[in-house]
């Protein structure tokens, strides 16, 4: 009977069964607003960080370009890449900071963007690639879709 009672207990917290939301809690993801107070806070932001979006683009393309992981031209492109995502980290994060009120989607996805990109940066280490680098890749490249969603809606492209 216990074992029945442990199990229809972990039944119920993996799925959730009978939680509903606390009243007037907010949503864990929200979708994107447009009033036009955060249009026209998002295009500043987009306009500004466009030019960099589009750097960091390049710069993963010709990154995965140069090969698979653990090949000897990947392995020796790593220290350049970091290096490269540093200064960009440098030159980016003022900007999202200088631009982050109000709090909104694209704030928060391009901070998730940069955090994953340096991230995966940071980690990364010559050899075959980890799951943990295939997850900072993949998040990255899922935070991009925010700026991309939000500046190109705005007419603002790279």
């Amino acid at each position: 009977m216990a074992l029945l009672l442990g199990a229809a207990a972990l039944v119920v917290a993996l799925t959730g069964v009978g939680r509903q939301p606390a009243p007037g809690a907010a949503p864990r993801l929200s979708k994107p607003t447009s009033s036009a107070s955060t249009d026209d806070a998002d295009r500043a932001l987009c306009e500004a960080i466009a030019p960099l979006l589009r750097e960091s683009a390049e710069a993963g393309k010709n990154f995965v370009n140069l090969g698979h992981s653990g090949t000897p031209e990947r392995d020796a492109g790593i220290p350049q890449y970091r290096a490269n995502v540093e200064d960009w980290v440098g030159r980016i994060q003022p900007i999202l900071d200088a631009h982050a009120e109000p709090p909104r989607f694209l704030t928060r996805t391009t901070q998730q963007f940069i955090d994953y990109t340096l991230l995966y940066a940071e980690t990364i280490r010559p050899g075959e690639g980890t799951e943990a680098d295939a997850a900072a890749w993949n998040n990255r490249v899922v935070a991009y879709g925010g700026p991309f969603y939000v500046c190109h809606k705005l007419g603002v492209q790279w």
